[in-house]
């Protein structure tokens, strides 16, 4: 391949920064690394630590009830056994934690308030926190 062609691609895939006809590496985090220094991993893991934390709230999961150890537990059996496909905390909530992988059917959380939401939308949120922390 021409190297101007692949100078452009590592450039446009952001591993290099073009200036001046000259190519520099880019600043790019170690993989798995966000700015606040969790890897992805790790946020999955403080994920499931927080769902394991919200104590009396009811996990509806195929239209039974479970405890927040429980839901947890499960959450971490479905990240141990895929954690090889899963490689963003993203992806963690939308392909493993949002909803069942037989029935399609959401997982959604029951607050002591009565509040139901998705399980999706409160882990998102969880995750937006966690980025934000410095």
């Amino acid at each position: 391949m021409n190297t101007r062609i692949m100078l452009g691609i590592a450039a446009v895939a952001g591993l290099l920064s073009v200036a001046d006809g000259a190519a520099t590496p880019a600043a790019v985090p170690a993989f798995g690394s966000h700015a606040n220094g969790l890897t992805e991993g790790q946020k999955v893991e403080r994920l499931i630590a927080y769902l394991r934390s919200l104590d009396g709230a009811v996990f509806i999961r195929n239209g039974s009830e479970h405890s927040n150890t429980e839901a947890a537990d499960h959450l971490q059996t479905k990240w141990e056994k895929h954690r090889d496909e899963v490689h963003t905390a993203v992806e963690f909530i939308e392909e493993l934690a949002s909803a069942s992988g037989l029935t399609g059917e959401d997982y959604t959380i029951r607050f002591q308030d009565g509040t139901v939401r998705t399980t999706r939308d409160v882990l998102l949120e969880e995750l937006k926190r966690l980025e934000q922390q410095p």
